[in-house]
């Protein structure tokens, strides 16, 4: 009986360390396939951050034609109108301050101050159609920004740098503006074409022209600048 007993129970031990072993390897398994999964995860989420991060700069291009022959024409990105079609010292400017980041503060002060005649001149050659007081008046602060900078050119570093950094602020508040102000056109032009198409649907096409030049109408109230000014 004690012979029988203790084989029984060095049966009894094999099948549990057999059974612990089978458990500890199905474990590993499943540690190991919670670790790939959330490698696998990760490197998703790692890869969707890169993607979100090079797209951050892309620039993209829009244009319109409008019924009434205006033609827009810009580049922008998420930090908003980039170039326009016929306002080359805006555009020249706008490339200017994206490369101020990426060069030294030496070079980048030597950068604006060889800007001077494109700031001077930047609001004689702002396209009529965004001359709105918003943008104006964005134009103006820009210049007041450099004409300060420009006066302090022999201030200590730190504080060349905080002025160097208010003008960049300046034209980036600049580039937000010309952005509301294009989107302001855009969207009448949807409406127009919207209203344009509904009185077509129903094929009143003289319904459907007075409906189109009635909404197109309101892109004349948007460049306001000359009309606020001789008030």
């Amino acid at each position: 009986m004690k012979t029988t007993r203790f084989i029984t129970s060095i049966l009894v031990a094999g099948a549990l360390f057999t059974a612990c072993e089978d458990n500890n390897k199905r474990d590993k398994m499943d540690m190991n396939s919670d670790t790939e999964t959330e490698m696998e995860m990760t490197s998703d989420i790692m890869n969707s951050e890169a993607q979100a991060k090079n797209s951050e700069k892309a620039i993209m291009t829009r244009e319109y034609a409008m019924k009434d022959g205006t033609e827009i024409s810009y580049d922008y990105s998420d930090d908003g109108v980039t170039s326009l079609k016929d306002w080359n010292d805006y555009n020249t400017l706008s490339y200017e301050f994206g490369e101020i980041e990426t060069v030294d503060f030496a070079a980048t002060n030597e950068r604006v101050m060889n800007m001077d005649a494109l700031i001077a001149n930047l609001g004689n050659t702002v396209p009529d159609w965004l001359k709105t007081e918003e943008v104006m008046e964005d134009v103006a602060d820009i210049q007041k920004e450099y004409n300060e900078l420009k006066a302090e050119k022999n201030a200590s570093e730190e504080e060349r740098k905080e002025n160097l950094e208010e003008l960049s602020e300046q034209f980036d508040d600049f580039r937000e503006e010309l952005n509301e102000t294009i989107n302001e056109y855009m969207k009448i032009n949807e409406e127009a074409i919207e209203e344009y198409n509904e009185e077509m649907k129903k094929g009143k096409v003289e319904a459907a022209n007075e409906e189109y030049n009635e909404e197109i109408k309101k892109k004349k109230k948007i460049a306001d600048y000359e009309e606020q000014k001789n008030r």
